[in-house]
């Protein structure tokens, strides 16, 4: 009897835990309910990521995530509003609160993660560093860059990444550093540097912009691995945990087989348990993070699975037509996988 008594009072104190973790105070979450809307924070202006078009309204990849944060937490997926950010404003602007979290193409680093007060929430993609030159250029190889003038943002991991490169071949290149990216991206363009360097799906965004893009080829060979994802800054666990589950629904979402079109069909009539949980059918995931049990639901029906976004935003519907490579999913031979939802 002892041991049964102990056993119900662990489970007791257990559950009790559960609870106060998952009724942790959230001011991020209280503030984002309290105004209405996320605080976004993006790049600047990439094609394909995050850009705005003359009517003021944002697209990309990494704006369909603010979205679907959006339609999880408030459940309107356009109750975002999106700041702007530069290589070096993006840290200040998060540390001090004046945005929610950042969803820009932001390498996750070891350095960052330790010394800034931010945390990432996962990948939403694999990025690789490449450079992009003209094409009369006749550059094969980033070794036939030697001797070259190259273009790159102040602050990035680029800037770092291309020094450390050349050097550790003992290959000579000046690289001129820009405050502002869109500055480095116009030396480039009017022929002050022979090359600009950035990650592949960036280039392939900054390439649409030149005056002659035709003029200009993104170099196959990449110098380094660069994954992206949303970022936070430290503290309040429980707008981390948001935050990175939403990522992870939207993922699980094309791994299960859930679209925006059959989401509905899905909900009510599928005898998978873990689509049932994600879509709140059954279980009250929602709940654990102080959301609705739909917010899953609601992130498919507005917005699309991980592999809809994609597709429609730098893959192959879009002008990008980037292949989706590592950002295919771990049953395809991508890299791209969730935890289950249990």
């Amino acid at each position: 009897m002892k041991f049964y008594g102990f056993a119900a009072a662990v489970a007791c104190l257990a559950a009790t835990s559960a609870g106060a973790q998952q009724l942790a105070p959230s001011p991020t979450l209280d503030a984002v309910k309290a105004r209405g809307h996320i605080e976004c924070g993006v790049h600047l202006g990439l094609p394909g990521f995050s850009f705005a078009n003359d009517k003021g309204e944002w697209a990309g990849l990494d704006v369909d995530y603010c979205k679907s944060l959006a339609a999880a937490v408030l459940g309107d997926a356009t109750k975002v509003k999106y700041t702007p950010t530069s290589v070096q404003q993006r840290w200040p602007m998060l540390q001090s609160g004046q945005v929610d979290l950042l969803s820009r193409n932001t390498t996750i680093t070891f350095s960052r993660n330790a010394t800034l007060g931010v945390n990432f929430q996962g990948i939403n993609f694999y990025e690789g560093q490449t450079f992009v030159v003209r094409t009369k250029a006749k550059v094969a190889k980033v070794a036939d860059l030697a001797d070259a003038t190259i273009c790159v943002a102040a602050g990035s991991t680029e800037e770092k990444t291309a020094a450390d490169w050349f050097r550790e071949r003992n290959l000579k290149v000046s690289i001129i550093n820009f405050q502002k990216n869109d500055d480095a991206i116009s030396a480039y363009d009017q022929g002050r540097c022979d090359a600009y360097t950035a990650g592949v799906g960036a280039l392939a965004g900054q390439r649409i912009k030149f005056k002659d893009p035709a003029e200009h080829q993104i170099l196959t060979e990449v110098i380094s691995n660069d994954p992206q994802g949303p970022t936070t800054r430290w503290g309040d666990e429980r707008w981390q945990l948001v935050v990175r589950w939403v990522l992870n629904a939207q993922i699980a979402a094309e791994a299960l087989g859930v679209t925006s079109k059959n989401v509905d069909e899905m909900k009510a009539k599928s005898t998978n348990a873990e689509v049932r949980r994600l879509l709140g059918a059954e279980g009250k995931f929602g709940e654990m993070m102080g959301l609705g049990n739909d917010w899953a639901y609601n992130i498919v029906k507005q917005v699309g699975n991980y592999g809809e976004s994609y597709e429609r935003t730098v893959g192959m519907g879009s002008a990008l037509k980037l292949k989706r490579g590592s950002n295919e999913l771990w049953t395809k031979g991508g890299l791209l996988f969730t935890p289950p939802f249990q």
